[in-house]
């Protein structure tokens, strides 16, 4: 008897084996204002990626230098809002970037895709605090995505996170295959 718990502790023993997991990235809290960072040097990003799915190029530039812009999900859509501004591209804003419903509204009330552009551009450090919430977009622990009609999509913080923001998301819509903005969500507004 003594024999059999020997040789079965033993396997027990055999079988087990210690692992060590790297897990990096950024702190929770790291987007929230005045936060402080500590520097990773080999920091990643996280997330499951499929194996088998091929990485989309989401600014693809052509041999005439034509660049178009492609957003599957609203963390692509972000990237985009926020260079196109930052980098003062107004045009490929205006044309990739802007969804052709907030064109319209914007001409509806004798205003244009520039006008559009202007008032982002100048509330771009607003975004950059929306944006530093939900670093990962859709993905982010304290935010959320839902539908809010046909093909339409709002990105929003959970309620309270972002009350101190001028807004608390964004949404969004899928035209010619690619996402697009519609405008930023604010509570109650």
């Amino acid at each position: 008897m003594k024999r059999c718990i020997g040789v079965g502790l033993l396997l027990v023993l055999a079988g087990c084996e210690t692992y060590e997991r790297d897990v990096s990235g950024r702190p929770f809290f790291s987007g929230l204002d005045g936060a402080v960072v500590p520097e990773v040097a080999d920091a990643r990003p996280t997330g499951y990626r499929d194996p088998s799915a091929k990485p989309i190029e989401l600014r693809a530039e052509a041999d005439d230098g034509a660049v178009t812009l492609r957003a599957l999900t609203g963390r692509h859509l972000m990237r985009h809002i926020f260079e196109t501004l930052r980098d003062q591209e107004r045009e490929l804003f205006t044309e990739q970037v802007l969804s052709e419903a907030t064109k319209a509204e914007f001409a509806a009330h004798g205003q244009s895709a520039d006008d559009a552009y202007e008032m982002l551009l100048g509330s771009l450090p607003d975004i950059e605090r929306l944006f530093a919430r939900m670093p990962m977009g859709e993905y982010t622990p304290n935010a959320r995505v839902e539908s809010i009609g046909p093909g339409l999509l709002r990105v929003r913080l959970l309620k309270g996170v972002g009350r101190d923001l001028r807004w608390q998301g964004f949404d969004m819509i899928m035209e010619e295959g690619s996402q697009r903005l519609l405008w930023f969500y604010a509570e109650g507004g």
